[in-house]
């Protein structure tokens, strides 16, 4: 005897197979949001470093932050980088180099920051990941660029 249509079982191991390529799917696209919000973040980061370069240009060395700080905060009035230095974004300067400060995800919580060392010859600035990036060698967590390079530990 044959009969016509599906079963029980077998439409419990459909709806099974369904749902795994539904979670499946929740967990790839989560890591691929982080993966490109961490490739957002280290362009931000080239953006900074290309800024910082016309900065020392202009100057002969880098922005003077002795003190860790935090960029884009208006507090310590690090919003907007001119070739006099960070300033407020409301302040005037005679030349913008860096006008806000790049940090897309600064309402979520990201934080740039940035230190002159060295008696203003070089700089950190530490950056969180939240995927690795086993091509440049940069792990999930704090990571710290410089003039030079981007390195896969915390600056500070």
């Amino acid at each position: 005897m044959s009969s016509k249509g599906i079963t029980k079982i077998e439409a419990l191991i459909v709806g099974f197979v369904i749902v795994i390529l539904i979670v499946a799917n929740i967990f790839l696209i989560s890591y691929l949001n982080k993966k490109a919000r961490d490739i957002y973040v280290l362009s931000e980061i080239n953006q900074i470093r290309s800024g910082l370069e016309v900065f020392l240009l202009a100057n002969n060395y880098y922005p003077r932050l002795e003190e860790a700080t935090e960029l884009n905060n208006s507090y310590y009035a690090t919003e907007k980088l001119c070739l006099d230095g960070f300033q407020r974004i409301d302040n005037n300067c005679s030349k913008n180099i860096l006008r806000p400060m790049p940090n897309k995800f600064l309402s979520q919580g990201n934080t740039y920051i940035y230190q002159s060392i060295d008696n203003n010859k070089d700089y950190n600035i530490e950056f969180t990941l939240e995927t690795n990036f086993r091509d440049l060698n940069l792990i999930k967590g704090k990571n710290c660029a410089n003039n030079l390079q981007i390195t896969s530990q915390p600056c500070f």
